[in-house]
Protein backbone atom coordinates (compact mmCIF):
# COMPACT_ATOMS: atom_id res chain seq x y z
CA UNK A 1 0.00 0.00 0.00
CA UNK A 2 1.23 3.38 -1.02
CA UNK A 3 1.97 5.95 2.25
CA UNK A 4 -0.98 8.53 2.56
CA UNK A 5 0.11 12.03 0.66
CA UNK A 6 1.21 14.58 3.20
CA UNK A 7 -1.92 17.01 3.58
CA UNK A 8 -0.94 20.57 4.80
CA UNK A 9 -3.22 21.70 7.49
CA UNK A 10 -3.51 25.45 8.85
CA UNK A 11 -4.89 26.66 11.03
CA UNK A 12 -8.27 28.93 10.93
CA UNK A 13 -7.86 32.65 9.56
CA UNK A 14 -8.67 34.90 12.81
CA UNK A 15 -9.31 38.17 12.26
CA UNK A 16 -5.47 38.81 14.01
CA UNK A 17 -3.05 41.00 12.40
CA UNK A 18 0.03 39.13 13.95
CA UNK A 19 -1.52 35.83 13.29
CA UNK A 20 -3.09 36.74 9.60
CA UNK A 21 0.35 38.14 8.34
CA UNK A 22 2.38 34.80 9.79
CA UNK A 23 -0.19 32.54 7.72
CA UNK A 24 0.13 34.14 4.49
CA UNK A 25 3.89 34.06 5.00
CA UNK A 26 3.70 30.57 5.32
CA UNK A 27 1.35 30.22 2.56
CA UNK A 28 3.39 31.79 0.20
CA UNK A 29 6.38 29.99 1.67
CA UNK A 30 4.90 27.03 0.42
CA UNK A 31 3.74 27.73 -3.01
CA UNK A 32 6.92 28.97 -3.83
CA UNK A 33 8.01 25.47 -2.74
CA UNK A 34 5.82 23.63 -5.05
CA UNK A 35 6.62 25.68 -7.66
CA UNK A 36 2.80 27.85 -7.77
CA UNK A 37 4.22 31.14 -7.63
CA UNK A 38 1.69 33.70 -6.28
CA UNK A 39 -1.61 31.42 -7.71
CA UNK A 40 -2.60 30.19 -4.13
CA UNK A 41 -3.03 34.10 -3.52
CA UNK A 42 -3.97 36.02 -6.47
CA UNK A 43 -4.03 37.29 -9.78
CA UNK A 44 -2.04 40.17 -10.50
CA UNK A 45 -4.32 43.72 -10.12
CA UNK A 46 -5.49 44.96 -13.38
CA UNK A 47 -3.63 47.99 -14.37
CA UNK A 48 -5.91 51.12 -15.99
CA UNK A 49 -4.74 53.34 -18.62
CA UNK A 50 -6.02 56.15 -20.36
CA UNK A 51 -4.76 58.36 -23.60
CA UNK A 52 -3.92 61.87 -21.60
CA UNK A 53 -2.53 62.49 -17.80
CA UNK A 54 -4.67 64.39 -15.80
CA UNK A 55 -2.36 66.89 -15.92
CA UNK A 56 -2.51 67.47 -19.40
CA UNK A 57 -3.67 70.93 -20.67
CA UNK A 58 -5.31 71.87 -24.56
CA UNK A 59 -3.09 74.52 -26.40
CA UNK A 60 -6.88 76.02 -27.18
CA UNK A 61 -8.77 74.82 -24.18
CA UNK A 62 -12.11 76.71 -24.99
CA UNK A 63 -12.41 76.91 -28.67
CA UNK A 64 -15.21 80.18 -29.41
CA UNK A 65 -17.85 77.98 -31.67
CA UNK A 66 -21.01 78.45 -29.56
CA UNK A 67 -23.10 75.28 -31.30
CA UNK A 68 -24.31 71.97 -29.99
CA UNK A 69 -21.63 69.19 -31.20
CA UNK A 70 -20.62 65.90 -30.62
CA UNK A 71 -16.88 65.66 -30.46
CA UNK A 72 -14.87 62.18 -30.41
CA UNK A 73 -11.13 60.51 -30.32
CA UNK A 74 -10.91 57.32 -32.40
CA UNK A 75 -8.35 54.99 -30.75
CA UNK A 76 -7.38 50.99 -31.04
CA UNK A 77 -6.09 49.00 -28.13
CA UNK A 78 -3.27 46.20 -28.49
CA UNK A 79 -4.61 44.50 -25.69
CA UNK A 80 -8.33 43.48 -24.52
CA UNK A 81 -10.00 44.92 -21.79
CA UNK A 82 -12.29 46.77 -20.39
CA UNK A 83 -13.96 50.15 -20.68
CA UNK A 84 -15.03 51.47 -17.42
CA UNK A 85 -14.96 54.99 -17.67
CA UNK A 86 -15.18 58.16 -20.06
CA UNK A 87 -12.77 61.42 -19.64
CA UNK A 88 -13.10 64.97 -21.30
CA UNK A 89 -11.05 67.76 -20.95
CA UNK A 90 -13.62 71.20 -20.11
CA UNK A 91 -12.91 74.51 -20.42
CA UNK A 92 -14.91 77.21 -17.57
CA UNK A 93 -17.13 78.33 -20.80
CA UNK A 94 -17.68 74.68 -21.74
CA UNK A 95 -21.29 74.69 -19.64
CA UNK A 96 -24.52 72.79 -19.70
CA UNK A 97 -24.72 68.66 -19.98
CA UNK A 98 -22.29 66.45 -20.79
CA UNK A 99 -22.67 63.19 -22.25
CA UNK A 100 -20.26 60.62 -22.73
CA UNK A 101 -20.77 57.80 -25.47
CA UNK A 102 -18.49 54.78 -26.47
CA UNK A 103 -19.05 53.19 -30.44
CA UNK A 104 -17.81 50.36 -32.27
CA UNK A 105 -15.68 51.52 -35.49
CA UNK A 106 -19.99 51.07 -37.40
CA UNK A 107 -21.21 53.99 -35.48
CA UNK A 108 -23.20 51.13 -32.92
CA UNK A 109 -23.26 53.40 -29.35
CA UNK A 110 -22.27 50.37 -26.86
CA UNK A 111 -22.08 52.41 -23.80
CA UNK A 112 -23.72 56.01 -22.91
CA UNK A 113 -23.28 58.07 -19.45
CA UNK A 114 -24.15 61.89 -18.32
CA UNK A 115 -21.14 63.22 -16.05
CA UNK A 116 -22.28 64.67 -13.05
CA UNK A 117 -20.77 66.62 -10.09
CA UNK A 118 -18.26 67.96 -12.66
CA UNK A 119 -15.61 70.87 -11.74
CA UNK A 120 -15.47 74.31 -13.40
CA UNK A 121 -12.60 72.69 -15.56
CA UNK A 122 -10.08 70.50 -16.09
CA UNK A 123 -10.54 66.36 -17.12
CA UNK A 124 -14.17 65.19 -16.26
CA UNK A 125 -14.49 61.34 -16.22
CA UNK A 126 -17.28 59.37 -15.61
CA UNK A 127 -18.17 56.09 -14.54
CA UNK A 128 -19.73 53.77 -17.14
CA UNK A 129 -22.68 51.71 -15.39
CA UNK A 130 -21.51 48.62 -16.61
CA UNK A 131 -17.63 48.18 -18.20
CA UNK A 132 -18.00 47.85 -21.72
CA UNK A 133 -15.18 44.74 -23.11
CA UNK A 134 -13.40 45.87 -26.21
CA UNK A 135 -11.33 43.51 -28.19
CA UNK A 136 -7.18 44.17 -29.19
CA UNK A 137 -6.76 45.84 -32.43
CA UNK A 138 -10.48 46.57 -32.69
CA UNK A 139 -11.11 50.40 -33.33
CA UNK A 140 -13.73 52.62 -31.67
CA UNK A 141 -14.55 56.13 -31.32
CA UNK A 142 -15.12 57.55 -27.60
CA UNK A 143 -16.77 60.76 -28.01
CA UNK A 144 -19.02 63.37 -25.77
CA UNK A 145 -22.21 66.19 -26.35
CA UNK A 146 -21.42 70.04 -26.01
CA UNK A 147 -22.67 72.96 -26.36
CA UNK A 148 -19.39 74.81 -27.45
CA UNK A 149 -16.32 76.45 -25.96
CA UNK A 150 -14.67 72.78 -26.39
CA UNK A 151 -11.04 72.22 -26.64
CA UNK A 152 -9.81 72.13 -30.07
CA UNK A 153 -6.12 71.63 -30.94
CA UNK A 154 -5.45 71.84 -34.60
CA UNK A 155 -2.61 69.59 -36.58
CA UNK A 156 -2.45 67.73 -33.31
CA UNK A 157 -3.02 64.46 -35.83
CA UNK A 158 -1.40 66.10 -38.96
CA UNK A 159 0.51 63.73 -41.25
CA UNK A 160 -0.61 60.76 -40.08
CA UNK A 161 0.73 61.52 -36.14
CA UNK A 162 -1.01 59.19 -33.44
CA UNK A 163 -0.99 59.68 -30.20
CA UNK A 164 -0.08 56.32 -27.61
CA UNK A 165 -0.24 55.64 -24.00
CA UNK A 166 0.52 52.20 -22.80
CA UNK A 167 -1.82 49.70 -25.07
CA UNK A 168 -3.57 53.15 -26.71
CA UNK A 169 -3.88 54.58 -29.72
CA UNK A 170 -5.59 57.59 -30.61
CA UNK A 171 -5.62 58.35 -34.30
CA UNK A 172 -8.05 61.26 -34.88
CA UNK A 173 -10.18 63.38 -33.26
CA UNK A 174 -14.00 63.65 -34.83
CA UNK A 175 -16.97 65.56 -34.32
CA UNK A 176 -20.72 66.03 -35.93
CA UNK A 177 -22.73 68.75 -35.14
CA UNK A 178 -26.03 68.25 -33.05
CA UNK A 179 -25.77 64.52 -31.64
CA UNK A 180 -24.87 61.02 -32.76
CA UNK A 181 -21.87 58.74 -34.24
CA UNK A 182 -18.75 61.68 -35.42
CA UNK A 183 -17.32 60.97 -38.16
CA UNK A 184 -15.83 64.30 -39.49
CA UNK A 185 -12.68 65.86 -39.02
CA UNK A 186 -11.07 69.23 -39.58
CA UNK A 187 -7.65 70.23 -39.78
CA UNK A 188 -6.81 67.31 -37.86
CA UNK A 189 -7.74 68.61 -34.85
CA UNK A 190 -7.82 66.66 -30.87
CA UNK A 191 -10.31 67.75 -28.96
CA UNK A 192 -9.22 65.66 -26.32
CA UNK A 193 -11.80 63.31 -25.39
CA UNK A 194 -10.77 60.16 -23.41
CA UNK A 195 -11.65 56.35 -21.82
CA UNK A 196 -10.59 54.62 -19.05
CA UNK A 197 -9.08 51.20 -19.89
CA UNK A 198 -8.39 48.27 -17.53
CA UNK A 199 -6.52 45.71 -18.74
CA UNK A 200 -5.02 42.43 -16.68
CA UNK A 201 -1.36 41.74 -16.81
CA UNK A 202 1.68 44.22 -18.09
CA UNK A 203 1.66 46.37 -21.23
CA UNK A 204 4.32 47.47 -23.77
CA UNK A 205 5.44 51.37 -21.90
CA UNK A 206 4.31 54.46 -23.48
CA UNK A 207 5.29 56.12 -26.75
CA UNK A 208 4.10 58.87 -28.86
CA UNK A 209 4.28 60.26 -32.14
CA UNK A 210 2.40 63.30 -30.37
CA UNK A 211 3.37 64.84 -27.88
CA UNK A 212 1.10 65.92 -24.41
CA UNK A 213 0.20 69.67 -25.29
CA UNK A 214 0.89 70.46 -21.76
CA UNK A 215 2.26 68.83 -18.47
CA UNK A 216 1.71 70.97 -15.89
CA UNK A 217 -2.12 72.52 -14.99
CA UNK A 218 -3.88 74.84 -12.26
CA UNK A 219 -6.91 73.78 -13.32
CA UNK A 220 -8.69 70.94 -10.71
CA UNK A 221 -9.62 67.57 -12.29
CA UNK A 222 -12.80 65.48 -10.96
CA UNK A 223 -10.86 62.06 -12.35
CA UNK A 224 -10.19 59.35 -9.34
CA UNK A 225 -8.43 56.91 -11.88
CA UNK A 226 -5.42 58.94 -13.26
CA UNK A 227 -4.25 57.60 -16.05
CA UNK A 228 -1.06 56.43 -16.71
CA UNK A 229 1.69 59.56 -17.69
CA UNK A 230 2.39 60.01 -21.37
CA UNK A 231 6.11 61.31 -22.89
CA UNK A 232 7.02 62.68 -25.83
CA UNK A 233 9.98 64.73 -27.30
CA UNK A 234 8.07 66.42 -30.23
CA UNK A 235 7.07 70.17 -29.60
CA UNK A 236 3.69 71.38 -29.21
CA UNK A 237 2.53 73.08 -32.52
CA UNK A 238 1.71 76.58 -32.95
CA UNK A 239 -1.64 76.94 -34.37
CA UNK A 240 -4.64 78.97 -34.87
CA UNK A 241 -8.53 78.20 -35.64
CA UNK A 242 -10.11 78.82 -38.67
CA UNK A 243 -12.40 76.31 -38.19
CA UNK A 244 -16.09 76.39 -37.99
CA UNK A 245 -18.73 75.30 -36.64
CA UNK A 246 -22.25 74.29 -37.18
CA UNK A 247 -20.71 77.02 -38.70
CA UNK A 248 -15.73 75.20 -37.64
CA UNK A 249 -16.51 77.83 -36.96
CA UNK A 250 -18.75 71.91 -39.94
CA UNK A 251 -21.45 70.39 -38.62
CA UNK A 252 -17.69 71.63 -36.31
CA UNK A 253 -16.32 73.02 -37.39
CA UNK A 254 -15.08 76.12 -34.72
CA UNK A 255 -13.96 79.79 -35.26
CA UNK A 256 -10.86 81.07 -33.39
CA UNK A 257 -8.26 80.43 -30.51
CA UNK A 258 -8.25 84.07 -29.24
CA UNK A 259 -12.12 84.78 -28.81
CA UNK A 260 -14.30 84.38 -26.45
CA UNK A 261 -17.30 85.18 -28.96
CA UNK A 262 -18.61 82.89 -32.47
CA UNK A 263 -19.83 84.83 -35.63
CA UNK A 264 -21.65 81.89 -36.53
CA UNK A 265 -25.63 81.53 -35.62
CA UNK A 266 -27.21 79.66 -33.69
CA UNK A 267 -29.97 76.17 -35.27
CA UNK A 268 -32.85 78.75 -36.88
CA UNK A 269 -36.08 77.20 -34.80
CA UNK A 270 -38.26 74.61 -37.03
CA UNK A 271 -41.14 77.15 -36.02
CA UNK A 272 -39.56 79.68 -38.00
CA UNK A 273 -39.66 77.76 -41.54
CA UNK A 274 -41.05 79.32 -44.56
CA UNK A 275 -42.70 76.38 -46.93
CA UNK A 276 -42.96 72.82 -47.58
CA UNK A 277 -39.53 70.56 -46.32
CA UNK A 278 -36.53 70.58 -48.32
CA UNK A 279 -37.50 73.87 -49.78
CA UNK A 280 -35.48 77.08 -49.04
CA UNK A 281 -36.31 78.21 -46.20
CA UNK A 282 -38.71 74.86 -45.45
CA UNK A 283 -37.76 72.32 -42.72
CA UNK A 284 -34.77 70.54 -43.15
CA UNK A 285 -34.15 66.79 -41.51
CA UNK A 286 -32.10 68.38 -37.97
CA UNK A 287 -35.13 69.85 -36.62
CA UNK A 288 -34.37 73.26 -37.92
CA UNK A 289 -34.59 75.21 -41.55
CA UNK A 290 -32.99 74.94 -44.89
CA UNK A 291 -31.33 78.49 -45.71
CA UNK A 292 -33.97 80.30 -47.78
CA UNK A 293 -34.99 83.91 -48.60
CA UNK A 294 -36.30 84.89 -44.89
CA UNK A 295 -32.61 83.69 -43.45
CA UNK A 296 -30.39 84.94 -45.91
CA UNK A 297 -29.15 87.79 -46.76
CA UNK A 298 -29.81 91.00 -45.18
CA UNK A 299 -32.76 91.55 -42.86
CA UNK A 300 -35.58 93.20 -44.38
CA UNK A 301 -38.87 91.88 -42.25
CA UNK A 302 -39.68 88.86 -44.37
CA UNK A 303 -42.03 86.30 -42.38
CA UNK A 304 -40.20 83.79 -40.13
CA UNK A 305 -37.53 86.04 -40.17
CA UNK A 306 -35.94 86.61 -36.47
CA UNK A 307 -33.43 88.42 -37.14
CA UNK A 308 -33.82 92.56 -36.55
CA UNK A 309 -34.24 94.15 -39.84
CA UNK A 310 -32.33 96.56 -41.32
CA UNK A 311 -32.64 100.25 -43.36
CA UNK A 312 -30.13 99.85 -46.36
CA UNK A 313 -28.02 103.19 -47.16
CA UNK A 314 -25.73 103.45 -50.29
CA UNK A 315 -22.33 102.63 -49.75
CA UNK A 316 -19.36 105.45 -50.52
CA UNK A 317 -16.58 103.93 -48.96
CA UNK A 318 -13.63 102.31 -51.19
CA UNK A 319 -14.07 99.06 -53.31
CA UNK A 320 -10.64 98.04 -53.49
CA UNK A 321 -9.24 97.35 -49.48
CA UNK A 322 -5.84 97.95 -49.19
CA UNK A 323 -6.09 98.04 -45.52
CA UNK A 324 -7.67 96.27 -42.63
CA UNK A 325 -10.51 97.53 -40.52
CA UNK A 326 -13.30 97.95 -42.83
CA UNK A 327 -16.40 97.39 -41.95
CA UNK A 328 -19.20 97.32 -44.37
CA UNK A 329 -22.63 97.09 -42.46
CA UNK A 330 -26.07 97.90 -43.70
CA UNK A 331 -25.15 98.94 -46.93
CA UNK A 332 -26.13 99.10 -50.70
CA UNK A 333 -22.82 98.22 -52.65
CA UNK A 334 -22.89 99.08 -56.31
CA UNK A 335 -19.71 97.66 -57.26
CA UNK A 336 -17.05 94.70 -56.48
CA UNK A 337 -15.08 94.67 -53.40
CA UNK A 338 -11.89 93.78 -53.87
CA UNK A 339 -10.13 92.87 -50.85
CA UNK A 340 -6.23 93.10 -51.08
CA UNK A 341 -5.16 93.74 -47.42
CA UNK A 342 -4.80 90.64 -44.53
CA UNK A 343 -3.87 91.14 -40.85
CA UNK A 344 -2.34 87.54 -40.64
CA UNK A 345 -4.82 85.29 -38.79
CA UNK A 346 -7.10 82.83 -40.29
CA UNK A 347 -10.09 83.19 -38.03
CA UNK A 348 -13.55 84.59 -38.80
CA UNK A 349 -13.20 85.94 -35.40
CA UNK A 350 -10.68 88.18 -36.14
CA UNK A 351 -11.66 89.58 -39.87
CA UNK A 352 -9.45 91.98 -41.82
CA UNK A 353 -12.88 92.97 -43.57
CA UNK A 354 -16.44 92.73 -42.37
CA UNK A 355 -19.31 92.97 -45.05
CA UNK A 356 -22.46 92.69 -43.12
CA UNK A 357 -26.70 93.16 -43.20
CA UNK A 358 -25.96 94.69 -46.61
CA UNK A 359 -26.67 94.12 -50.71
CA UNK A 360 -24.02 93.85 -52.88
CA UNK A 361 -24.24 94.06 -56.54
CA UNK A 362 -21.10 92.75 -57.93
CA UNK A 363 -18.39 90.11 -56.54
CA UNK A 364 -16.30 90.11 -53.31
CA UNK A 365 -13.42 88.92 -54.31
CA UNK A 366 -10.11 88.63 -52.07
CA UNK A 367 -7.47 86.29 -54.30
CA UNK A 368 -4.46 85.89 -51.85
CA UNK A 369 -4.20 83.31 -49.33
CA UNK A 370 -2.69 86.54 -46.97
CA UNK A 371 -5.88 89.08 -47.82
CA UNK A 372 -7.96 88.89 -45.02
CA UNK A 373 -9.79 87.39 -43.18
CA UNK A 374 -12.48 88.77 -44.86
CA UNK A 375 -16.08 87.58 -43.46
CA UNK A 376 -19.25 88.06 -45.16
CA UNK A 377 -22.48 87.51 -43.13
CA UNK A 378 -26.36 88.28 -43.38
CA UNK A 379 -25.66 89.54 -47.16
CA UNK A 380 -26.99 89.35 -50.79
CA UNK A 381 -24.80 89.40 -53.55
CA UNK A 382 -26.31 89.25 -56.82
CA UNK A 383 -23.86 90.74 -59.47
CA UNK A 384 -26.66 92.07 -62.09
CA UNK A 385 -24.21 90.82 -65.10
CA UNK A 386 -22.05 87.90 -65.45
CA UNK A 387 -18.73 89.30 -63.94
CA UNK A 388 -15.26 87.24 -64.36
CA UNK A 389 -14.79 86.69 -61.09
CA UNK A 390 -17.18 84.01 -58.47
CA UNK A 391 -20.14 85.88 -56.69
CA UNK A 392 -17.56 85.35 -53.30
CA UNK A 393 -14.30 83.61 -53.30
CA UNK A 394 -11.18 82.43 -53.01
CA UNK A 395 -8.99 82.66 -49.84
CA UNK A 396 -9.89 83.02 -46.36
CA UNK A 397 -13.08 84.01 -46.29
CA UNK A 398 -16.44 83.02 -44.23
CA UNK A 399 -19.46 82.85 -45.45
CA UNK A 400 -22.46 82.42 -43.07
CA UNK A 401 -26.30 83.41 -44.15
CA UNK A 402 -25.37 84.55 -47.35
CA UNK A 403 -28.02 84.74 -50.57
CA UNK A 404 -25.95 84.52 -53.76
CA UNK A 405 -27.37 84.37 -56.86
CA UNK A 406 -27.08 85.87 -60.20
CA UNK A 407 -23.65 86.16 -61.94
CA UNK A 408 -21.65 82.85 -61.73
CA UNK A 409 -23.52 82.57 -58.20
CA UNK A 410 -20.77 79.82 -56.26
CA UNK A 411 -18.69 80.39 -53.42
CA UNK A 412 -15.52 79.39 -54.60
CA UNK A 413 -12.03 78.28 -52.10
CA UNK A 414 -8.62 77.76 -52.77
CA UNK A 415 -7.08 77.90 -48.95
CA UNK A 416 -9.15 78.29 -45.27
CA UNK A 417 -12.51 79.22 -46.59
CA UNK A 418 -16.20 78.06 -44.54
CA UNK A 419 -19.59 78.65 -45.88
CA UNK A 420 -22.57 77.86 -43.50
CA UNK A 421 -26.21 78.50 -43.73
CA UNK A 422 -26.13 80.16 -47.21
CA UNK A 423 -28.36 79.87 -50.20
CA UNK A 424 -26.45 79.80 -53.78
CA UNK A 425 -28.73 79.41 -56.77
CA UNK A 426 -30.52 81.25 -59.82
CA UNK A 427 -27.05 81.67 -61.71
CA UNK A 428 -26.34 83.79 -65.30
CA UNK A 429 -25.82 80.74 -67.99
CA UNK A 430 -23.12 82.13 -69.96
CA UNK A 431 -20.11 82.79 -72.16
CA UNK A 432 -18.71 78.99 -72.02
CA UNK A 433 -18.65 78.98 -68.02
CA UNK A 434 -18.76 75.98 -66.13
CA UNK A 435 -20.75 76.22 -62.87
CA UNK A 436 -20.60 75.07 -58.95
CA UNK A 437 -22.58 76.27 -56.50
CA UNK A 438 -19.49 75.32 -53.97
CA UNK A 439 -16.38 74.40 -55.40
CA UNK A 440 -12.44 75.43 -56.41
CA UNK A 441 -9.88 74.41 -58.83
CA UNK A 442 -7.18 73.43 -56.04
CA UNK A 443 -8.52 73.78 -52.61
CA UNK A 444 -6.90 73.07 -49.10
CA UNK A 445 -9.30 73.50 -46.22
CA UNK A 446 -12.97 74.23 -47.34
CA UNK A 447 -15.61 73.78 -45.05
CA UNK A 448 -19.08 73.42 -46.26
CA UNK A 449 -21.51 73.23 -43.88
CA UNK A 450 -25.71 73.45 -43.77
CA UNK A 451 -26.17 75.31 -47.21
CA UNK A 452 -29.41 74.93 -50.02
CA UNK A 453 -27.37 75.07 -53.32
CA UNK A 454 -28.98 74.39 -56.26
CA UNK A 455 -27.18 74.73 -60.01
CA UNK A 456 -29.17 74.63 -63.50
CA UNK A 457 -31.87 76.85 -61.77
CA UNK A 458 -30.87 79.19 -64.36
CA UNK A 459 -32.70 82.84 -63.53
CA UNK A 460 -31.09 85.08 -66.37
CA UNK A 461 -29.80 83.10 -69.96
CA UNK A 462 -27.25 85.21 -71.70
CA UNK A 463 -25.88 83.93 -75.02
CA UNK A 464 -24.41 80.82 -73.17
CA UNK A 465 -21.60 78.63 -75.56
CA UNK A 466 -22.11 75.17 -76.36
CA UNK A 467 -20.34 74.25 -73.21
CA UNK A 468 -21.49 76.26 -70.92
CA UNK A 469 -23.43 74.60 -68.12
CA UNK A 470 -23.22 72.63 -64.18
CA UNK A 471 -20.26 70.76 -63.73
CA UNK A 472 -21.51 69.92 -60.28
CA UNK A 473 -23.35 71.89 -57.74
CA UNK A 474 -20.43 71.12 -55.43
CA UNK A 475 -17.61 70.51 -57.57
CA UNK A 476 -14.09 70.39 -56.76
CA UNK A 477 -11.44 69.93 -59.92
CA UNK A 478 -7.44 69.57 -59.35
CA UNK A 479 -6.42 71.68 -61.83
CA UNK A 480 -4.06 74.04 -59.99
CA UNK A 481 -3.27 72.38 -56.46
CA UNK A 482 -4.88 68.77 -54.81
CA UNK A 483 -7.90 68.67 -53.34
CA UNK A 484 -7.55 68.14 -49.73
CA UNK A 485 -8.82 68.43 -46.41
CA UNK A 486 -12.82 69.21 -47.14
CA UNK A 487 -15.60 68.49 -44.91
CA UNK A 488 -19.29 68.67 -46.93
CA UNK A 489 -21.71 68.03 -44.26
CA UNK A 490 -25.74 68.33 -44.13
CA UNK A 491 -26.06 69.91 -47.50
CA UNK A 492 -29.09 70.03 -49.93
CA UNK A 493 -27.87 69.78 -53.35
CA UNK A 494 -29.94 70.17 -56.29
CA UNK A 495 -29.83 69.88 -60.40
CA UNK A 496 -31.43 67.86 -63.40
CA UNK A 497 -34.35 71.31 -63.62
CA UNK A 498 -34.13 70.84 -67.19
CA UNK A 499 -33.63 67.32 -68.50
CA UNK A 500 -35.17 68.02 -72.39
CA UNK A 501 -32.80 67.25 -75.21
CA UNK A 502 -32.42 71.53 -75.39
CA UNK A 503 -31.60 71.20 -71.97
CA UNK A 504 -29.42 68.32 -70.54
CA UNK A 505 -26.21 69.43 -71.30
CA UNK A 506 -26.85 72.29 -69.19
CA UNK A 507 -27.47 70.35 -66.01
CA UNK A 508 -24.89 69.00 -63.69
CA UNK A 509 -23.23 65.32 -64.83
CA UNK A 510 -23.35 64.63 -60.87
CA UNK A 511 -24.32 66.52 -58.36
CA UNK A 512 -21.59 66.28 -56.65
CA UNK A 513 -17.62 65.75 -57.42
CA UNK A 514 -15.53 65.85 -54.37
CA UNK A 515 -12.40 65.95 -56.45
CA UNK A 516 -10.87 62.52 -57.72
CA UNK A 517 -10.61 63.40 -61.49
CA UNK A 518 -8.17 61.43 -63.39
CA UNK A 519 -6.19 63.33 -65.98
CA UNK A 520 -6.25 66.19 -64.13
CA UNK A 521 -2.61 67.86 -62.91
CA UNK A 522 -3.84 67.08 -58.93
CA UNK A 523 -6.33 63.83 -59.72
CA UNK A 524 -5.93 62.37 -56.58
CA UNK A 525 -8.09 63.65 -53.23
CA UNK A 526 -7.31 63.39 -49.21
CA UNK A 527 -9.54 63.83 -46.12
CA UNK A 528 -12.48 64.57 -47.88
CA UNK A 529 -15.63 64.21 -45.46
CA UNK A 530 -19.01 64.10 -47.06
CA UNK A 531 -21.54 63.12 -44.68
CA UNK A 532 -25.65 63.41 -44.03
CA UNK A 533 -26.45 65.50 -47.83
CA UNK A 534 -29.90 65.31 -48.89
CA UNK A 535 -29.82 64.75 -52.51
CA UNK A 536 -32.59 66.15 -55.00
CA UNK A 537 -33.72 63.57 -57.13
CA UNK A 538 -34.70 66.10 -59.97
CA UNK A 539 -36.08 65.22 -63.45
CA UNK A 540 -33.23 62.58 -63.72
CA UNK A 541 -34.16 61.02 -60.57
CA UNK A 542 -30.43 60.50 -59.37
CA UNK A 543 -30.15 64.34 -58.66
CA UNK A 544 -27.22 64.92 -61.54
CA UNK A 545 -27.72 63.78 -64.91
CA UNK A 546 -25.49 59.92 -64.20
CA UNK A 547 -26.13 60.21 -60.64
CA UNK A 548 -25.70 62.28 -57.25
CA UNK A 549 -21.66 61.40 -56.95
CA UNK A 550 -18.67 60.01 -58.48
CA UNK A 551 -15.89 58.36 -56.31
CA UNK A 552 -14.29 60.49 -53.42
CA UNK A 553 -10.72 58.36 -54.77
CA UNK A 554 -9.27 55.80 -56.87
CA UNK A 555 -10.12 52.23 -55.74
CA UNK A 556 -8.16 51.28 -52.23
CA UNK A 557 -6.57 54.45 -51.88
CA UNK A 558 -9.15 56.03 -49.04
CA UNK A 559 -6.58 58.66 -48.28
CA UNK A 560 -8.74 59.47 -44.93
CA UNK A 561 -11.99 59.92 -47.44
CA UNK A 562 -15.27 59.29 -45.66
CA UNK A 563 -18.61 58.86 -46.71
CA UNK A 564 -21.86 58.47 -44.37
CA UNK A 565 -25.32 59.15 -44.30
CA UNK A 566 -25.89 60.45 -47.61
CA UNK A 567 -29.26 60.47 -48.86
CA UNK A 568 -31.89 61.56 -51.74
CA UNK A 569 -34.82 63.17 -50.34
CA UNK A 570 -36.93 60.67 -50.04
CA UNK A 571 -34.92 59.10 -47.44
CA UNK A 572 -33.51 56.78 -49.74
CA UNK A 573 -29.92 56.19 -48.99
CA UNK A 574 -26.95 56.59 -51.29
CA UNK A 575 -24.55 54.18 -51.03
CA UNK A 576 -20.62 55.42 -51.25
CA UNK A 577 -19.99 55.82 -54.75
CA UNK A 578 -16.66 54.28 -56.14
CA UNK A 579 -14.45 54.44 -59.44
Amino acid sequence: MSPSPKVLRLPFLRRNGARKTLLLALVATVAAALGLGGSLLSSAAPSTYSLWAGTVVPQTPADPEQAAVELGTRFTTSQAGQVTAIRFYKSATNTGTHTGSLWDASGRRLATVTFTGESQSGWQQAKLATPVNVQASATYVVSYTGSGHYSDDQNYFAGGANHKSGPLTATAGLYTYGTGYPVNQWRASNYYVDVVLSVNGATSSTTSTRPPTSTTSSTSSTSTNPPTTTTSTRPPTTTTSTKPPTSSTSTKPPTSTTSSSSTTPPVVAAANCVGAANTPGGPDPWGGCWPGPQNTGYPHGLPGDTRKPVTLTTYTGPTTITSCGVVIDSKIVNQTILIQAGNGTTSSATPCVTIKNSLVKGVIFAEQSNYGPTLVQDTEIAPPDLPWWENLGRSNVFAYRVNSHGGEGVIKCDTNCEAKDNWVHGMNLGGVYHYNAFGGNGTNNFRIEHNYASCGDWSVTSSPGGDAGCSAVIGFYGDYGPIQNLTINRNYLASTFDVSSAGINRQAGYCLNPGYYPGKPYPDTKNISVTENVFARGGSGKCGVFGPSNSLNGVGQPNGDVWSGNRYNDGTTIARPEE
